[in-house]
């Protein structure tokens, strides 16, 4: 009996810091506004469609914290008479994340990481068809607002730049998202 009272005593002297680590950490979803901007040698355009993502992070402090997820951009697909273009970009970031609480509900946030995108571009004209998939890693940002709803639940509305997802010759792709969703935490 005296033994198990010990590692009872053991188990909840190491089991109390990592839960309250853990109330730290948080996963979300949002959805959105995804822009991909197009560059060819003919000219330029720009298409919007729904895009999410998914993430998780953690928060170091109130004001330092890090972050991953994984962003589709979805399709976006552009012709006319009979020559046309298609893109599909994701990506999977990770950020470092600060944040400024404006009160105990409100708080302004920044990011700033890398970025593993990938891109498939398809194009077509009379008689050909081309299609490669791209992978480029480059620098994203972030600026965004959170409204805390209580301490586990979290909205936010955010603006993401992941710069030039695709570059090829003559050709490049840049995506962004403005997106709202929910965080919890752990």
């Amino acid at each position: 009996m005296k033994h198990s009272i010990i590692i009872a005593a053991i188990a909840a002297a190491v089991a109390a810091p990592l839960a309250a680590q853990a109330q730290n950490a948080y996963v979300g979803a949002n959805i959105g506004r995804a822009e991909q901007k197009f560059d060819i040698p003919s000219g330029s355009g720009t298409e919007n469609t729904t895009g999410y993502k998914l993430y998780g992070g953690y928060e170091y402090t109130k004001n330092v914290g890090a972050e991953i997820g994984f962003v589709d951009f979805r399709k976006v697909e552009g012709s006319e008479s009979g020559y046309g273009a298609s893109s599909k970009p994701t990506a999977i970031y990770a950020a470092a994340t600060g944040t400024f609480p404006l009160n105990a509900q409100v708080s302004l946030f920044g990011k700033l990481g890398l970025a593993y995108n990938r891109a498939k571009i398809e194009a077509w004209l009379p008689g050909q068809f081309y299609s490669t998939t791209k992978n480029k890693t480059n620098a994203m940002i972030g600026l965004g607002a959170s409204f805390a709803l209580d301490q586990k639940i979290t909205f936010v509305a955010e603006y993401e730049n992941f710069g030039k997802v695709a570059e090829q010759n003559d050709l490049s792709v840049k995506a962004d998202l403005l997106s709202v969703g929910v965080r919890v935490k752990f």
